[in-house]
């Protein structure tokens, strides 16, 4: 039963995703080259309603969910963030926005395991983020700092929620409002990394790899096949399932992306959604930090590309 109930969320995070065109590159593009930050607020609506779901939760599930644990701001941290937002660019998505784009069609992206095995395996093979010293959060149990800290994410949401409801973007049909999107995702996610924190992408990538501390059969295989599932049901409803064929040009990016987000994954707490979904709502110093630093990356190396081609990073940037 909770297996089936973990599937279900996963679904749905999948669905949300394509929904809302969730995806760090979209982010930054939007921020550069539109000069609005539309996905920037709605993933912080995400991450505030993530809070609120976990750090409750936590509380009372008797020590069967946990907030992941906090790192701080280092060099090796910082170098993490910035190499995953390079891979993130050269593969035109990030690892949620690689989700929601395979769900649409974009077949190249089965090919992103490759590369982001091959990240994992350099990294474990040197040792990077074997030394990140991870403390429990000071959320993990009720006080006043909890209790202040949720009433922050509840202002951040109704703030967030008021901007992005604000924007008059039209909606492709079976579109769902960004805010809604943004809602399931905080909900669905912050569950999942409560209670599920070895659900993700990244995570079967590295547990199927030989150098893997843990090879057993888990859960993630199930919940990313979930959250796949939930992606392609949201195409077909807005009706942007368009397979394209794979070529060995669209490959080598994918693979060449997918090894650089997986040495920075290595080091960043997570990935970039593990950063928004499970780090942020933490109160984790270096998360923050590491995100703001993947989302700079990324952003420094599109103003410093070639003109865009025609199709942008993501679909619903406008």
């Amino acid at each position: 039963m909770t297996t089936l109930v973990v599937c279900v969320l996963a679904f749905w995070m999948g669905y949300s995703v394509n929904q809302g065109g969730t995806c760090a590159v979209a982010t930054a593009y939007e921020i550069l080259h539109h000069r609005r930050p539309r996905l920037f607020i709605g993933l912080l609506a995400a991450s505030a309603t993530a809070g609120l779901v976990a750090v409750p939760l936590v509380w009372s599930a008797a020590g069967s969910a946990m907030l992941a644990g906090t790192v701080g701001v280092s060099g090796t941290l910082l170098m993490g963030a910035v190499v995953f937002g390079i891979g993130a660019t050269i593969n035109d998505a990030c690892l949620l926005g690689s989700l929601g784009r395979l769900g649409e069609g974009e077949v190249r992206l089965v090919v992103l395991p490759v590369g982001l095995a091959a990240g994992f395996f350099v990294a474990d093979g040197i040792g990077i983020g074997r030394t990140r010293h991870i403390q429990e959060s000071i959320l993990s149990a009720p006080g006043t700092t909890g209790f202040v800290a949720l009433a922050a994410f509840a202002v951040i949401l109704v703030l967030a929620i008021a901007v992005v409801s604000r924007d008059r973007t039209a909606r492709q049909a079976g579109q769902w409002p960004l805010a809604l999107s943004m809602l399931v995702l905080g909900a669905t996610g912050g569950t999942l990394y409560a209670t599920a924190p070895a659900w993700t992408y990244a995570d079967l990538v590295h547990r199927s790899l030989p150098l893997a501390m843990s090879l057993q059969n888990d859960v993630a295989a199930l919940t990313v096949t979930a959250t796949i599932a939930g992606a392609v049901a949201a195409a077909h409803r807005r009706k942007r399932w368009r397979p394209r064929r794979l070529t060995i040009r669209d490959a080598a990016k994918t693979i060449t992306g997918g090894c650089l987000m997986g040495l920075g994954a290595a080091v960043i707490p997570g990935g970039n959604d593990g950063l928004i979904l499970a780090a942020l709502p933490a109160l984790s110093v270096g998360g923050a930090v590491a995100y703001v630093a993947m989302l700079a990356t990324i952003m420094s190396v599109l103003a410093v590309k070639r003109p865009l081609r025609s199709r942008r990073p993501s679909a619903d940037q406008s």
